[in-house]
């Protein structure tokens, strides 16, 4: 690869390595005098193991953002870790896989479905918990 390509690369990683909130140094300052703008968020800060969130994304699609349905579906943000586990566990190792949370639950290893729960369990509870 040529130089002249490599600068543009590097500077444009610099770019998005500093909007994503990386680029700052112990002190907080800007790295090559490239600024961050900061940008609240909506996601609740809970304590949980790392990549609970992400994997919990998916749960999101059809139980509501941050587990609080808006539909007839179950809202599932704030129920019982154990709880979640014992049912994901179940669906996991079913031999009847009659729907697509039994697929789902398939996907995951015990680690990655004992840290969604504990993800989803410290999330607030929605009004529609329990709506199945």
């Amino acid at each position: 690869m040529k130089a002249s390509i490599n600068i543009p690369l590097v500077f444009a990683l610099g770019v998005l390595l500093t909007a994503c909130g990386g680029g700052t140094t112990s002190s907080g300052s800007s790295v090559n005098n490239i600024t961050t703008a900061s940008i609240a968020s909506t996601a609740p800060v809970i304590s949980a193991p790392d990549g609970a969130r992400l994997l919990a994304s998916q749960c999101f699609q059809c139980h509501g953002m941050n587990g609080n349905s808006a539909s007839g579906i179950e809202g599932i943000g704030g129920d019982s870790a154990a709880e979640l586990v014992s049912e994901m566990l179940e669906m996991k190792y079913s031999t009847d896989v009659n729907d697509i949370m039994h697929r789902q639950a398939m996907g995951y290893s015990e680690d990655q479905i004992r840290s969604i729960a504990t993800y989803l369990a410290a999330l607030p509870k929605g009004s529609n918990g329990g709506n199945d």
